[in-house]
């Protein structure tokens, strides 16, 4: 495709192609890799957006999009499983999802924080999260809310938030304020790397399962 910088495009097909597709296994599974694409997106754009903001919503806006585009990231592992059925042979899907999955440090980040986000405060909301975390929860000071002036959606309750990180970071006794600060970070950082890369592998498979279904890019006049 010619220079599409600044420019739109679209990614198109025949009206014979795509009936054709309605009811291939495999294009059903890339609408749906399609629709978490979608999803993640959404779920990431509060924080960009926020970035310039120092009122009370730009921390709420930025904590729960990292909450909530993890929960979903851990959706799309779930989804990714079963697409290999389907796109093994594809070089996208060997140099991207296979490689993914297969690597134990993203796995154990699955089978941990990101599952324990998704299950319990995310897409649940289970009250004995606030019990358990408050068993050693300690703060310089305590504010359950913080607001601007007048602005209902200014308003924002941050205990509520600092509790289910505390509960997801499963602090120890013996842990100092820099060691969690440390591990928050650690993991926000590890789980941001892997969103980046489920963003490129979902991209580069999506385009060249496309290409082969028939479909072609090019820029909207």
């Amino acid at each position: 495709m010619e220079d599409i910088k600044d420019a739109i495009w679209d990614v198109t097909c025949t009206k014979d192609v795509f009936d054709t597709l309605k009811k291939d296994e495999r294009f059903l599974d890339l609408l749906t890799l399609a629709r978490f694409f979608n999803a993640l997106r959404f779920c990431q754009q509060p924080v960009i957006d926020a970035m310039s903001s120092d009122r009370p919503s730009a921390s709420r806006q930025s904590i729960n999009s990292f909450l909530f585009a993890s929960s979903v990231l851990y959706e799309g592992f779930l989804l990714v499983e079963k697409l290999g059925q389907y796109f093994r042979d594809f070089d996208s899907f060997k140099n991207g999802f296979a490689v993914l999955l297969r690597d134990k440090k993203i796995r154990t980040l699955r089978e941990t924080v990101l599952k324990r986000m998704r299950n319990k405060f995310v897409f649940h909301f289970d009250r004995d999260i606030a019990l358990e975390a408050l068993k050693d929860f300690e703060l310089p000071n305590y504010r359950f809310a913080t607001g601007f002036g007048k602005a209902s959606g200014e308003l924002y309750y941050g205990l509520a938030d600092e509790v289910v990180m505390n509960y997801l970071l499963q602090p120890q006794p013996n842990d100092t304020d820099g060691e969690l600060n440390k591990r928050l970070r650690s993991m926000m950082k590890d789980i941001t790397e892997l969103m980046g890369q489920f963003i490129e592998a979902a991209e580069r498979l999506i385009a060249e399962v496309l290409v082969t279904m028939g479909w072609t890019a090019k820029i909207r006049e």
